[in-house]
């Protein structure tokens, strides 16, 4: 009497550990720009997520900022080659 002890994994079996990562970072990031509007006021300095999503440009206001405000807050550094 013997017990094997050898899994076969499918696709699917992979295909869910993908899946369950994509909706975990999904709902991170979600709940992380509700706290952006919800938690941080128009006077308080801008978050790391608004200057983010300002130097990478993506077209999407992350918190209660202006993108003018952060620009103005946002250090000018210039980096030579």
């Amino acid at each position: 009497m013997s017990v094997d002890l050898k899994q076969q994994l499918g696709l699917e079996d992979y295909l869910g550990v993908l899946a369950v990562w994509c909706v975990f970072f999904s709902i991170l990031f979600i709940l992380s720009v509700i706290f952006n509007f919800v938690c941080i006021k128009k006077d308080d300095d801008i978050t790391a997520l608004e200057r983010w999503g300002y130097k990478k440009n993506i077209g999407m206001k992350l918190g209660p900022h202006r993108r003018s405000m952060v620009a103005r807050q946002l250090p000018q550094n210039i980096e030579t080659d």
